[in-house]
């Protein structure tokens, strides 16, 4: 009999496993393919360059601000009902861009879009955490990752094929199948979660969203108007005063909006860190090298596209084999592996810039090795270091910890470029030549965050039988949870 069960446990696992790396799949391509048809959308709608932007900038604000929001609904209410609202106002949200017959009425489909695909990716991976036991669960986040490199390499690719053939709408419309996916959803996802009781501190939600719309809209802005403009300015500003309020209200509050447990939990802390500064140096590059190719190698788009493409290839066929790898030897081994990897494919980057293109598509590639052993256990061990019913709420913060890397990373690389543009003199001692000076030290500065996630590696769990005995603060221990078969680690705090 519990044989059985333990078989249908199985097999609804892998059934919530799929359904949302389908979820996910629709999410990711359709962020993907967004960028490529920008230039039509403006000729078809009469939008000046510079507007077209806050096609992607709307769209990232709103995300951001979203996942933690959704993650905090989630511990008290429950994933499973999150994740559908958010796929269903996803869809919603995808077909009203594609119907979008005006410039204002698609930056407010756009909001909407982004309202709900937040709530798919931290959510879906909470999902798998709980449905998963812990020597399966790095193979099953490993697949999703996969899925999400498949996807962002197609992307372009498909988006590019689809506008030419049909037009920019039906570009969105291709967002708006995650409706389809819906029925499906509804009948494999769980029912029964572990669930907080908490009051949601709306305040605390209210701080934590200025604070990051604010750093986030002044980023962006700085990268194009210089950090001396009035809307940078006002935005840094706000950002500083959401952050104080929020750590006023973090202390005062009976319930804060982030779980103390988890501000609490340095081993969860160090996690999340580790991913930010991964995410600062992947994403990067992957801004920097297509001005780099088209300026100084003067490769055209399809060209650029080429040499991008291992790193996503490799990082997305390398997912379930480090998945199965975390679940056998744990998180730490290959977390600090593939910073190294990724330390040495910068270094190389900053060293090769004025090399053939297929040098840069060589040590990209490198880079998507690296990315690929750092991601999957990153996502793996945060099942490991917190209660089950605080599982959403941590996976949306971390994955919205990913995201602000990527968009620091982007800052960075833009500013670095802007500072370093006359500069005929690279950091690099290994760089020769006075070409592509900016481009070269922004790869090299780039190896500093990857330092700190080397140092802050020592929080991610490493194999289960070298941690430490179950009821250690801050450490992993034993939990179940009602409805799933949870048989990984939490941290008690």
């Amino acid at each position: 009999m519990n044989r059985q069960v333990e078989q249908g446990n199985a097999v609804g696992g892998r059934g919530i496993v799929l359904a949302v790396c389908a979820s996910v799949f629709i999410s990711v391509l359709n962020a993907s393919i967004v960028n490529v048809v920008l230039p039509m959308i403006g000729q078809d709608l009469g939008v000046e360059p510079g507007r077209l932007g806050w096609i992607v900038i709307a769209y990232l604000l709103v995300y951001a601000v979203a996942i933690p929001i959704y993650g905090r609904l989630a511990d008290n209410y429950g994933a499973r009902r999150f994740f559908l609202f958010g796929q269903g106002v996803f869809a919603v949200g995808s077909l009203l861009c594609a119907l979008a017959p005006s410039y204002p009425l698609l930056l407010a489909a756009r909001v909407v879009q982004a309202g709900g695909g937040a709530a798919i990716p931290g959510l879906g991976v909470a999902l798998i955490g709980r449905a998963t036991p812990s020597g399966e669960r790095g193979a099953a986040l490993g697949l999703l990752s996969t899925t999400v490199g498949v996807a962002s390499a197609i992307g372009p690719t498909l988006g590019g094929f689809v506008a030419d053939l049909l037009g920019w709408h039906f570009v969105f419309a291709l967002g708006a199948l995650a409706g389809l996916l819906l029925p499906l959803n509804w009948a494999v996802l769980p029912r029964h979660e572990a669930r907080g009781g908490e009051r949601l501190d709306v305040w605390g939600g209210i701080f934590l969203g200025l604070t990051i719309s604010g750093g986030l809209l002044a980023a962006t802005e700085a990268t194009r108007g210089g950090w001396t403009a009035p809307l940078v300015l006002w935005s840094a500003a706000s950002s500083v005063a959401g952050l104080v309020a929020l750590v006023i209200r973090q202390r005062t509050a009976d319930a804060p909006f982030i779980p103390r447990e988890l501000l609490e939990n340095r081993r969860y802390l160090g996690l999340g860190l580790t991913s930010f500064v991964a995410m600062t140096a992947f994403i990067g590059p992957l801004i920097g090298l297509p001005l780099l190719l088209t300026t100084v190698n003067t490769l055209p788009p399809s060209g650029v596209g080429l040499v991008l493409l291992p790193s996503a290839a490799l990082s997305a066929a390398l997912g379930v084999v480090v998945g199965r790898l975390v679940d056998r030897v744990g998180a730490r081994v290959p977390v600090r592996g593939g910073l190294v990897v990724m330390l040495l494919a910068l270094f190389g980057l900053s060293a090769s810039v004025g090399s053939p293109a297929w040098a840069m598509a060589a040590l990209m590639g490198l880079l998507g090795v690296g990315v690929a052993f750092v991601n999957t256990p990153l996502s793996a061990s945060v099942s490991l270091l917190v209660r089950p019913e605080r599982l959403p709420s941590a996976q949306s913060i971390n994955t919205m910890l990913f995201f602000l890397g990527g968009s620091f990373g982007t800052t960075l690389v833009t500013a670095v470029l802007a500072l370093r543009r006359e500069a005929t003199d690279g950091l690099n001692p290994l760089h020769g030549g006075s070409v592509g000076v900016g481009f070269s030290d922004a790869f090299l500065l780039l190896t500093v965050p990857l330092l700190v996630g080397l140092a802050l590696s020592a929080t991610v769990p490493g194999p289960p039988t070298a941690e430490a005995k179950p009821g250690t603060p801050g450490e992993p221990a034993p939990a179940r949870t009602s409805g799933s078969r949870l048989s990984g680690q939490t941290g008690r705090n």
